[in-house]
């Protein structure tokens, strides 16, 4: 039971991956047995899978119809945010008041992968790493709860930014900071100054939901013929 367990959280881990790293997009089908043989795992198994990554808000399972990577809507979206400025802020807050040099190297070690990334031009991978460092701000301030909800919400953040980010705003990432902001932010926490640190992460998480494009647009006549206008 234990190898089983094991193997279902290194799948869940990599499906994880793909969402944050926008290689699964909103609303992509996960068909059952491609699933099965890219894994080399039963259906069964898949079965399972997919029912835990329901339960975390990231897969919608439609009767008749299948699973489905989820699309947030607007109103979840902002619930989303909400929560990432409330957790967020306190993960840093406690972070930055207990910051050692083993933290700060720690966390400049994660800030150097994610320049390298940066610098290849390895967009997956940056992205992957700048929702990384959110979720090691939590783990070194020694808030396992309060990362394990950060860690939920995440994916969630990213499939968010990679349904309703705005035309020619390009891919930040799931939300998380670029890496002069991880930078800036890194220096409040190692030199202790608490509210600097919560300031810089509320205000750039704010930044990336005001880029999302959360409204709904009612006025399809008017999009029409911005549309056609040319024509």
């Amino acid at each position: 039971m234990h190898n089983k367990n094991t193997e279902l959280d290194r799948v869940y881990q990599r499906i994880w991956e793909a969402i944050v790293a926008h290689k699964l997009l909103p609303g992509t089908r996960l068909k059952e047995e491609e699933l099965s043989e890219a894994f080399g795992l039963s259906r069964g198994f898949v079965r399972k899978l997919l029912l835990q990554l329901s339960y975390h808000k990231l897969v919608n399972l439609i009767p008749n119809s299948g699973a489905f990577v989820a699309e947030p809507s607007p109103e979840e979206a902002r619930d989303i945010f909400q929560a990432r400025r409330l957790i967020e802020a306190e993960l840093v807050r406690e972070l930055a008041s207990i910051c050692t040099m083993r933290e700060k190297k720690l966390l400049q070690e994660h800030l150097e992968q994610e320049h390298q990334a940066m610098e290849r031009g390895e967009q997956s991978l940056r992205i992957r790493l700048s929702g990384e460092f959110h979720l090691l701000i939590g783990k070194l301030a020694n808030k396992p709860v309060l990362t394990s909800f950060l860690h939920e919400i995440i994916p969630r953040s990213s499939l968010i930014v990679a349904l309703y980010q705005g035309a020619g705003q390009g891919q930040n990432g799931h939300g998380g900071l670029s890496c002069s902001e991880h930078n800036a932010l890194l220096d409040s926490i190692a030199n202790h100054q608490v509210e600097q640190a919560v300031q810089l992460m509320i205000d750039h998480l704010n930044e990336i939901e005001a880029q999302l494009q959360l409204e709904p647009i009612t006025d399809k006549a008017a999009d029409l013929k911005h549309i056609f206008a040319d024509v």
